[in-house]
This record gives structure tokens, sequence and C-alpha cells, in this order.
């Protein structure tokens, strides 16, 4: 059984947007922002030195204001390249995943797009209406087809031993959220790896963290064909590598 909930939006902008950053990182923390601002009793201190954070709310959520990238149980999915200037009218597609307890809480991720529609984005500079939302849960179905290899379409940051260490971070996921009751055994088939290095320019400011995005984007492949495996159902849905919750890692099953 998997416990992952997925929350989708399609808003149209009723004014012309021009984001500096991807617009899908620049709305992830602007609610997070806003989240932080509703629940934090320090907000001028820091999640990993605060007193509080062992019951903190937002320090569960944000995994420590983002310090703890590898543990993130709010995921924002997005491409590889994203359109950054939008015409008024024109619509964006905005993808939240929550893992396991941590979807006990994604009326706050609605409630605060739901305030950004009335108030608009970055001091109402950006205004939006959600034209369609949709909630529903994720299933983990694990095909009886073989798996040839993984396709990795946004970055990565490991190029070897990518197994152990998928296996290592869905259990620590695990531990923290309860996302799955599926045992999660290692992928021991010997594979060819043919990455190509992916290097962010310019780094993401999210929460306490100055993140770099520097990793590898390309195509994995086993010597023998494999069965599909719980493990591989879970790096396609939630992704893989350290960067999964600001949308690397993302995996297509070959």
């Amino acid at each position: 059984m998997l416990n992952i909930k997925r929350a989708e939006y399609t808003i149209r902008f009723l004014t012309e947007a021009d984001f500096r950053e991807e617009p899908e990182i620049a709305i992830f923390k602007s609610v997070f922002k806003r989240i932080r601002h509703i629940l934090c009793v320090n907000t001028e201190g820091k999640c990993i030195t605060c007193s509080h954070s062992n019951k903190c709310l937002y320090n569960y959520i944000s995994a420590g204001d983002f310090m703890n990238l590898d543990i993130m149980p709010i995921i924002i999915k997005k491409p590889l390249v994203s359109k950054n200037y939008f015409k008024e009218g024109s619509r964006l597609n905005l993808e939240f995943m929550f893992l396991g307890d941590s979807a006990q809480h994604l009326n706050f991720v609605d409630f605060i797009l739901k305030e950004f529609e009335v108030k608009g984005l970055f001091k109402e500079k950006y205004r939006f209406v959600i034209e369609r939302k949709n909630l529903h849960d994720i299933c983990a179905d694990v095909t009886n087809g073989l798996i040839n290899g993984i396709q990795i379409l946004t970055p990565i940051d490991q190029n070897n031993n990518i197994f152990s260490y998928e296996k290592e971070k869905m259990e620590r996921l695990n531990k923290l959220y309860n996302v799955t009751d599926e045992t999660l055994e290692l992928i021991e088939e010997p594979y060819q790896t043919g990455f190509i290095e992916f290097n962010v320019k310019r780094p993401i400011y999210l929460g306490a963290n100055r993140i770099k995005v520097n990793g590898f984007v390309g195509k994995l492949r086993f010597d023998k064909p494999i069965d599909e495996t719980p493990l591989l159902a879970m790096m396609k849905i939630i992704g893989a590598g350290k960067y999964y919750g600001i949308g690397g890692g993302s995996v297509i099953l070959m």
C-alpha cells in the first residue's frame, strides 16, 4: 500500500507574468514563506538551532526549512527547463506531492494558493485564477513487465551506487512519514549509464538553504532486463536523487 497524495492545479494568469526563476519554484517558495509566517514562533531564527524544532509543524513539513533536501515530505514537480514568461491568459500547471503523513497538512498549500488567487503573487504584481484543482491518491502498482533501464529526465546528484542510495533514501522517508508498507529490496543487477552533466548556473534560494543544482541526466540500462520492483515504482513516483523535492530526478522506466 502506498500513502502519497497528488494535488494538481491549473492557474490562468490575469496579468502578464515574467518570473526571474522557474515559476514552479517561485510559487513553491512563496507558499512555504507564507506557511512559515503562519506557523513559526521564531521567524528570525533558524530551524536547525531553534529550541521548538522537535515539535514544530513548519520544521516537519519543510524538512528543517529545506536544509535537509533528501527528506522533504512535500514535493513540487517541474520539467527540466521551465517557461518563465506568461502572457495574460496563459496557463501554468502546478503539481504538488505529499508523502505519507504530510498529506494531513495539504490544506495549508490549498488555502495559501486560494489566498494568492485573491491577493495576487509578489505584492499583487501577478494576478491569476485557479481554473482546475484535482486531489487524488497515487497508486504504485508494480507491473509484470520487464524493465530494461530507466531514463532520468531531470538532474540527480548520483552517478554511481544509485540503487543503494535510493533504497536508503526511501527507507528514511518511510521511517519519517509512513509512505509505504512495501519491502524495498536492493536492485543488484549490474547496469551501464549514459549520463551527461547538467548544472544549473543560478542557485535556488529556498528557506534557509542555498541550493546549487549540479547533477546528471540520461539513461541507465541494465545488463539484463529485470522485473519491476517496489523500489523502481517509488523512484518513478517520487523521483531519484536528493533534488527530488524540487523537481529533480524525474524517472521513466524503459
